[in-house]
């Protein structure tokens, strides 16, 4: 079993490059996004129901496009896992009529019974209040930047 994390599909070819041309993964990480389900109608919905039920976790990765003159364009919405639920999430969505089992299902060697671990709600914080004192670092080395640079370009007119 090959991973692109491009694409986010699993591929069982003997190519070392994915059909989008980019290198698979190396190495599996089960807590890697795949997809599951694409679909532009309602099925999504169905979908997405089955997934809450058996207790997936999932996120939803809208395809569609933006026009300005138009609005918003109808596009395919796809459905992303973790990779160590992609067996139990096509057994789910095939017993809801939602799909049909791929041609590689019975390929998969993926754990039966997978577990999902939310972040503690403490580490939540910290990784929240460590990204938001960096993002001010880098606005505030952006300004400087710019300050340094405009007082040399200054600097050499005078």
């Amino acid at each position: 079993m090959k991973y692109c994390s491009n694409c986010k599909k699993v591929f069982f070819s003997e190519s070392d490059k994915c059909e989008c041309g980019k290198k698979f993964a190396r190495k599996l990480d089960l807590d890697s996004p795949v997809e599951v389900f694409r679909s532009s109608n309602d099925s999504t919905k169905a979908a997405e129901r089955c997934l809450v039920d058996a207790q997936i976790p999932y996120s939803v990765s809208d395809g569609s496009g933006y026009s300005p003159s138009v609005g918003k364009l109808e596009g395919e919405v796809a459905l992303l896992i973790p990779l160590a639920f992609l067996k139990k999430a096509v057994n789910v969505l095939s017993q809801g009529g939602v799909m049909d089992k791929p041609e590689w299902y019975d390929r998969l060697e993926l754990p039966d019974d997978p577990e999902w671990k939310e972040m503690a709600r403490g580490k939540q914080t910290a990784v929240r209040v460590a990204s938001f004192i960096t993002f001010l670092f880098l606005i505030y080395l952006c300004v400087s930047g710019v300050d340094l640079l405009a007082e040399k370009i200054f600097g050499l007119i005078k």
